[in-house]
Order: structure tokens, then C-alpha cells, then sequence
């Protein structure tokens, strides 16, 4: 059985299925497609299942976008199928307090007290019930998306521990992320989803060991995700999102209009 709760972060999440709607469908998804020109997901495996155990997605984090993008997995890719979460800087989730609506908590990373106290907190939410989920930017801050070495903070292993110290399995998923312009007035979003790790109780990872792989398997994602795009492979991508409209293609849709009339 998980042991009694740890104490809260000084911001705890606060649900709200309705607020978290809203918020998305208001705010998020409107933004998204104004903002790019298309969305698009590779899938390199089967996608998570919530009795499999605790789910902690972790992405690359290379613009401001990527908070949006977390709730663009939820609802678009994952479906809603699990009860998820979020880090967000106490400072920032201070001022924009509605996202603890969607499960958002606060962790003050230069303060080790008070980060410690988040990652027991979460960790205790995960493993007190099945098909929970947390998306978490291991890279702590945004970086430019082929900056290398790809440094990953330990707290995600430190948090894969602590959950499974409980008795609950973990699914590890990787998702990478990479942001173009490729001919058109708005940029172009790129997800590469990648393969499902499972662990267990029986077999926890030392914290060294599970930090450097979560940063090897970033690095490879986001190099195979560079390549592909770079290339203009895109077979094995499929559309999540197609966004408004550009200038560009409004007025060549005018001038054909206008060449057919002349015609």
C-alpha cells in the first residue's frame, strides 16, 4: 500500500475537469491553430495503456509552445485515457493559477527543500492509483532542440523510484518535438512518439543509470526527428492538426480565382 501522503508543494494541482476543457478547447487547440500550419505525429509503437501502470511522458523542451503541447498529447494522442500532470516553475504557476486546473503543480528547482517535497508529492500521486500520468521537461529548461550534450536533470529517475518503492509499475514514453518553417508563412510542428518502456518493482534502475538513458533516448529521438524532417521524409508521418490558413496560401488561392476568371 502507498504510504501516507508527503507534504504538498506550496502550489498543489487542483483538478477540474470542466477547467480543464475549457481551458484547452478556449485557449490551447484555438492558439495551436492559428499558430502553425499543420501538426505532425510519428508513432514508433504502441501508445501507453493506463493499467499498465504510472505514466511519465517525457518530452524535449526547446520553445514556448511546449506547455500547449503537453495538453495537445493529452487530448489528441493519448486521448484522455489517463488522469495527468504537470511540473510548472513556482513562479510562473503563480501568475497563471488556472493551470492547476490541468493538473499543474508547482516545483521550485533552486530551492532543493522545496523540490524535493514536489517530486515525493507527485510520486505519491502517481502510485496511489493506476492510469495516472505526468509530463515532465527533464531538460529543466528550454534549449535549442540540437544542442549537444543533451543534459537531463535526475528528478525524473528520482521520481521513477519513488513510485515504484510503492509497489506500482512505471511506463516510460518518450516524445520529441521540433519546430520548422518550411515554405509558408507559419511554422510547422513536429512529434515523433516514441516507444513505451515498462518497469517494475522488481527491477528498479539506480537514479544514475535511468538519468543517462532518459537522455540517450532523447538525443536519439531528436536526432532520428532532425533527420526525417531535414530530409522531407514524412511517410511515416500522419496530420494531428491542420492549422488556419495562411497569407501565402490565401493569396494564391485569389490569384488562381482570379487567372480562372480571366480564362
Amino acid at each position: 500500500m502507498p504510504p501516507e501522503a508527503p507534504v504538498l508543494p506550496r502550489i498543489p494541482a487542483a483538478k477540474n475537469l470542466i477547467g480543464d476543457w475549457l481551458i484547452y478547447y478556449t485557449l490551447m487547440k484555438p492558439a495551436l491553430h492559428a499558430h502553425f500550419a499543420r501538426v505532425w505525429v510519428q508513432h514508433c509503437g504502441a501508445l501507453p495503456q493506463p493499467n499498465a501502470g504510472a505514466l511519465l511522458v517525457y518530452l524535449n523542451h526547446s520553445a514556448w509552445w511546449d506547455l500547449y503541447l503537453t495538453a495537445l498529447i493529452d487530448y489528441e494522442i493519448l486521448g484522455r485515457r489517463f488522469d495527468s500532470y504537470g511540473m510548472m516553475e513556482e513562479q510562473q504557476l503563480r501568475r497563471y493559477r488556472f493551470f492547476t486546473w490541468m493538473g499543474a503543480f508547482s516545483v521550485h528547482r533552486s530551492d532543493h527543500h522545496e523540490a524535493s517535497r514536489s517530486l515525493r508529492y507527485i510520486s505519491h500521486v502517481l502510485a496511489s492509483r493506476k492510469g495516472r500520468a505526468l509530463f515532465m521537461f527533464p531538460q529543466g529548461r528550454i534549449l535549442p532542440n540540437d544542442q549537444r550534450p543533451l543534459h537531463v536533470y535526475p528528478g525524473i529517475a528520482r521520481i521513477v523510484q519513488q513510485v515504484l518503492a510503492q509497489g506500482q509499475a512505471v511506463q516510460l514514453l518518450p516524445i520529441t518535438a521540433r519546430y520548422e518553417f518550411r515554405g509558408e508563412q507559419r511554422p510547422e510542428l513536429f512529434l515523433r512518439v516514441g516507444t513505451v518502456q515498462r518497469l517494475t518493482p522488481t527491477q528498479p534502475p539506480s537514479v544514475p543509470a535511468l538519468t543517462n538513458q532518459v537522455a540517450a533516448t532523447l538525443t536519439a529521438n531528436l536526432d532520428a526527428l532532425r533527420d526525417q524532417v531535414v530530409a522531407g521524409d514524412l511517410g511515416q508521418f500522419a496530420v494531428l492538426l491542420r492549422g488556419r490558413r495562411g497569407i501565402d496560401q490565401t493569396f494564391d488561392a485569389v490569384l488562381r480565382w482570379f487567372t480562372r476568371g480571366r480564362g
